[in-house]
């Protein structure tokens, strides 16, 4: 950590959160003891210009990160002296590609919910040696060969995004998640990095290495030039801009958004979580040991370095879209929620470790409803984060983890 940075905390320092989710994004104050302080929350549009395609603009999300960021530090009235630490969440496997000179988008966002790379996976274009590889995939990435991942997402752009030819023969163009994006535009000296969570989501990283593997790159066709440099969870990634929010501050995690919650509730040995958020997410954490189950991906959890901790993860059901048309009907609402749950628990039941216990976050369990409603019906006890936003906590955690270690 530069020296200009504290390499401690004291009860009066404050830490900055930014969750880069699906429908919002949100910028939290945490004080020193993990409460939190202050929480503003904007919108963010998705478009659906055609069938399975789903997208963003790179730039509203920049903006709309600025903005908060500046509301919830006003917000949180807390002297610049004070806040010590920045950290940023993000939805994974959505993908951004720009011009590196004038850093500028080349086509919209390409979300996590788009399918439109799935030809290419079947066979299409140059790719049709990838079907017989599965396993391979399988194995180096603990995912399976599906359009949800990033992989497919920056291939389509390689072939049908007119500007993408010449950038590559001109060394400018730059591709990454959406938390490269923002480490981008909002740190000093446009840092071009990830972290080993949202990498994992991309179908191109090694999560054993923990490297970008070069086999599936040339399988995919993808340029390693293209992508950026990979760091642990807790890491020194670069420097806020003085202009964000009034000072420069370290940025000192960055997390995908289901690992972080994760990490908020413990990555010990059989630690299950679940999300009720834009999805339901089953998370559990491993032993260490890299293990493939048939009804899981197998995930990284964040680390400040060294040997990979494995998680096993489901994406069970859309959960705060169906959720939203019932919430005035509490008949309706009950019915919907009891569906989820059910959902949830046949997940759980094909967990190769039965849980004891089941820490539950995300905006769907701010009434209380579906804690009680999963508790009965998998018999297991529920845990709900005393912060519902489990996201932004795991990365405040991982702050507070950093500023220990050194």
């Amino acid at each position: 950590m530069p020296k200009k940075f504290s390499k401690i905390l004291s009860p009066a320092d404050h830490l900055l959160v930014l969750d880069v989710g699906t429908t919002g994004i949100k910028a939290f104050v945490f004080d020193a003891d993990l409460k939190i302080k202050a929480r503003v929350n904007r919108p963010l549009k998705k478009f659906r210009p055609k069938k399975d395609w789903v997208e963003q603009n790179p730039l509203e999300i920049l903006e709309t990160s600025k903005q908060v960021l500046k509301e919830a530090r006003r917000a949180g009235r807390v002297n610049l002296i004070h806040l010590k630490g920045f950290g940023l969440t993000n939805q994974r496997e959505t993908v951004v590609a720009w011009d590196r000179i004038s850093g500028k988008p080349i086509c919209p966002a390409i979300v996590w919910e788009d399918r439109r790379g799935l030809r290419g996976l079947r066979g299409g274009r140059g790719l049709k040696g990838l079907r017989g590889l599965r396993g391979l995939v399988r194995e180096r990435t603990g995912l399976k060969l599906d359009a949800y991942f990033s992989a497919s997402k920056i291939r389509w752009i390689l072939e049908n995004v007119p500007k993408v030819r010449r950038l590559l023969k001109e060394n400018k163009l730059l591709v990454g998640t959406v938390d490269s994006w923002l480490l981008w535009n909002l740190c000093q000296d446009e840092p071009f990095l990830t972290d080993e969570t949202n990498a994992s989501r991309t179908l191109l990283f090694n999560i054993k290495k923990k490297e970008w593997d070069p086999e599936l790159l040339d399988l995919f066709q993808i340029p390693l030039e293209i992508l950026p440099q990979v760091f642990p969870s807790g890491a020194e990634f670069g420097v806020l801009k003085k202009e964000i929010v009034g000072v420069s501050l370290p940025v000192l995690a960055v997390i995908g958004d289901q690992q972080a919650s994760t990490y908020a509730a413990g990555v010990e040995v059989k630690t299950t979580k679940v999300t009720y958020g834009t999805g339901a997410f089953l998370v559990q954490s491993l032993d260490g040991k890299f293990k493939l189950c048939p009804d899981f991906f197998t995930t990284l959890l964040p680390t400040l370095g060294g040997a990979p901790i494995f998680a096993l993860e489901a994406k069970v059901e859309n959960c705060a879209a169906i959720v939203e048309p019932v919430l005035n009907d509490p008949k309706k609402l009950r019915q919907v929620l009891t569906r989820i749950a059910k959902k949830v628990d046949v997940a759980i039941q094909k967990l190769p470790v039965k849980p004891k216990e089941l820490v539950i976050d995300g905006g769907v369990t701010r009434d209380g409803i579906i804690a009680e409603l999963q508790e009965k019906i998998s018999g297991i006890p529920v845990r709900t984060q005393t912060v519902f936003d489990g996201t932004a906590l795991g990365v405040a955690k991982m702050i507070l983890k950093v500023f220990e270690k050194r």
